[in-house]
């Protein structure tokens, strides 16, 4: 059952949950879709996207979209309310789509970032800012700290996306790269192949892991 029979890509919790799960990246890109369309936006939201999303909104959506079922639903909504660290009843939906994306993927570790990074980018511009890709490494970061994985310190994420930004050519105006020549860099950090080793210094309820 679930995605795949076979070995995680990694040590690491979320990455064996991967297998159980049941929701396939198509479905999540659609579940992500639907769920930014019932957002709150406006002046009133603050939130890094701009758009927030409430927890009935977000049950509402699973149904509409045939993911009420087990164990995603579960999974889902039980992610939803710790990613709601406030207890207000509401996430940034693309804060959360992004760290929950490994979700829906067996494959290596490129393939789950990059599905990771093309949740974030709603808009499918195939580009991302330093400032995004530290909220999506800090989202993986932060949904693999709530399975009890060790991860890595809020400084070293900061570090992985400097080096990544170094010495590269921004695209047009919005001081971004494209994301999917960036990859291979990516999983190839030290800092990157501490964290999947589940080598890292930060566990869920440590300020620096959240």
């Amino acid at each position: 059952m679930g995605n795949d029979t076979s070995k995680p890509s990694s040590r690491m919790a979320i990455s064996a949950l991967s297998h159980m799960m049941r929701i396939t990246k198509s479905q999540l890109l659609a579940l992500r879709d639907k769920c930014l369309s019932v957002s709150e936006t406006g002046e009133d939201v603050h939130t890094k996207s701009g758009y927030r999303l409430t927890q009935a909104k977000f049950r509402d959506a699973m149904t509409d979209m045939n993911v009420a079922i087990e164990p995603d639903c579960q999974v889902l909504e039980k992610l939803f309310v710790m990613w709601d660290r406030n207890g207000e009843n509401w996430v940034d939906p693309l804060e959360f789509f992004s760290g929950i994306g490994p979700l829906a993927s067996v494959m290596d570790v490129g393939t789950k970032l990059t599905f990771s990074l093309e949740l974030y980018d709603y808009n499918k511009t195939g580009r991302i800012s330093r400032e995004g890709l530290v909220t999506v490494l800090e989202a993986i970061n932060a949904t693999s700290s709530y399975f009890g994985d060790a991860v890595l310190q809020k400084t070293q994420v900061a570090v992985i996306a400097d080096d990544i930004f170094a010495d590269e050519g921004m695209l047009e105006d919005d001081n971004a790269i494209a994301y999917s020549d960036k990859v291979y860099k990516m999983t190839n950090h030290p800092l990157v192949a501490e964290f999947i080793s589940g080598a890292g210094t930060s566990r869920y309820g440590t300020e620096t892991a959240q």
